[in-house]
């Protein structure tokens, strides 16, 4: 079970697409008898202040970790173990003569939550691949961008359609690898996603460099 929301930031045209996932949604899971201390919200968290609440961007050497999973509920129906919230977007400034913008990719930490009774390595190994799919279409949507600024196509218009195809392509590839993983719980086709995306990564290492345009 997901949440897919689209974001539009007015003031520069920009827009964002929110995926969030449960785990675990059509039973619960055992709970720990004695899990481990759930690290207290900020303690060692990653996440910074924005306009927008608490984010972190994407970086390749940083990964999620449970005291970044700020929510405090679920926000959702269902049995959960997580939910999360990432998004890729741009914003963009045209006056006319000028083009000039940005791509983000961002976890949301306050829209994260986390069950404190469920602390499961191969689960945050697996939240954490949604995320990196989040940067692998934010690439992916920078690499147009770039195309269409070659041709002299770029605007507004172009690059809100251009966002509307990849909110759709996200969409149907995220809920493919948690309908293949069984959100994480079939253990040889988490390891194989892993390595997918980490070669389509690699494949648009290129395109990383996505922070202005």
């Amino acid at each position: 079970m997901h949440r897919f929301i689209s974001l539009f930031y007015f003031l520069l045209l920009a827009a964002a697409s929110l995926f969030s996932i449960d785990l675990f949604p059509q039973g619960d899971p055992e709970p720990l008898k004695n899990p481990p201390p759930f690290p207290e919200a900020g303690e060692y968290s990653t996440c910074h202040q924005t306009g927008e609440g608490p984010v972190i961007d994407w970086y390749s050497r940083l990964k999620l970790k449970y005291s970044d999973f700020k929510a405090q509920s679920k926000g959702s129906p269902g049995f959960a173990v997580a939910t999360t919230s990432s998004a890729f977007g741009y914003r963009i400034q045209d006056d006319g003569s000028e083009v000039s913008g940005s791509i983000f990719v961002r976890f949301y930490c306050e829209e994260s939550w986390w069950n404190p009774n469920f602390i499961m390595d191969e689960v945050l190994e697996h939240e954490q691949l949604h995320f990196d799919i989040c940067e692998l279409f934010g690439r992916k949507l920078y690499k147009e961008v770039l195309s269409l600024r070659n041709a002299d196509r770029l605007n507004k218009r172009t690059i809100q359609r251009l966002h509307a195809k990849f909110e759709k392509q996200y969409a149907n590839y995220q809920d493919k690898y948690d309908k293949e993983t069984n959100h994480s719980t079939r253990g040889g086709e988490q390891r194989k996603w892993n390595e997918k995306i980490k070669k389509e990564l690699d494949e648009l290492a290129e395109f990383a460099g996505y922070h202005e345009f």
